[in-house]
């Protein structure tokens, strides 16, 4: 138990300093002894760092080796963190699955290029005409317009003799980082990926991985198979990264339209739903470690 309140700790000290809108699931330990209680903080930033309680729609669920489903409930909060945890599990391992949705985001460029500010809802919802406008340019516009949908994975072994081959089977997000190579060389050096959109590879999405500890991202591009390689290399007795992919304002997926803006603007508003995607690998999945 002191090791659990210890760990959490060092959690809320790694939150400090930094803001971010990126969802992902921090495992207290990537291996369980069969009927103890599994960890499985939930929290909400950039980078490695946690600097907000994921708020709006979360659905966490935990499917265990059979594939049944395990958990679908609420956590417990805890600072920034979002804490789920599995009661007496028996061996084989486990898969937590998260889409958590805050709503929708739209940007405006009121003073162009870069100044402007965001509201917290979509450009369909905003009533433009009751805007206070003071202070802004002739020719202000609204950049972009989305519903966020955020996913996240991680993986825990329970006990000793476990069959990791389902942690490279995807489970079904519409925006997944699916880990090619086997889960327990993580740290050993590089690591393939592929990345699905709706169930198909989805090809030049940027994907990078962070190391928790040190906020260096690793990065890539996934080619026409939805696949990359990134160089996971760490000697450290603990590995711990958080990969993240993101469709951004990709014109796949969003589209340019005519929204209301300044006379003297002609800009183009890109509106569309985003999705990003956040898988926690460990170094720390086999019994002997």
């Amino acid at each position: 138990m002191k090791r659990i309140a210890l760990y959490l700790a060092l959690l809320v000290l790694l939150t400090l300093g930094a803001s971010g809108h990126e969802t992902f699931v921090r495992p207290i330990s990537g291996w369980s002894n069969p009927g103890e209680v599994v960890y499985l903080p939930l929290g909400s930033g950039h980078a490695t760092a946690n600097v907000e309680l994921p708020e709006g729609i979360v659905n966490f669920t935990v499917s265990g080796p059979s594939g049944e489903i395990v958990l679908d409930g609420q956590g417990e909060i805890s600072g920034f963190w979002d804490i789920y945890k599995l009661s007496d599990v028996e061996a084989g391992l486990y898969t937590a699955d998260v889409y958590h949705c805050e709503g929708s985001w739209t940007h405006f460029i009121t003073n162009p290029p870069a100044e402007g500010y965001w509201e917290h809802q979509s450009a369909e919802d905003i009533d433009f005409e009751s805007l206070n406008k003071t202070g802004w340019a002739d020719d202000w516009y609204v950049e972009r317009s989305y519903l966020k949908n955020c996913y996240a994975k991680a993986f825990v072994a329970v006990g000793g003799d476990v069959d990791f081959a389902p942690a490279s089977e995807p489970i079904g997000q519409e925006l997944e980082i699916v880990p090619l190579d086997d889960i327990t060389t993580v740290g050993d050096g590089e690591f393939s990926f592929q990345v699905l959109f709706k169930g198909e590879p989805i090809s030049g999405l940027d994907v990078w991985a962070t190391r928790v500890g040190d906020d260096t991202p690793v990065e890539g591009v996934t080619d026409d198979e939805g696949k990359v390689s990134l160089n996971l290399t760490d000697s450290s007795e603990l590995s711990e990264w958080i990969v993240r992919t993101d469709t951004k304002m990709d014109p796949r997926v969003v589209e340019a339209v005519d929204l209301p803006r300044g006379p003297l603007s002609a800009e183009k508003s890109y509106v569309g739903p985003v999705y990003r995607a956040a898988l926690t690998l460990r170094s720390d999945y086999l019994a002997e470690y």
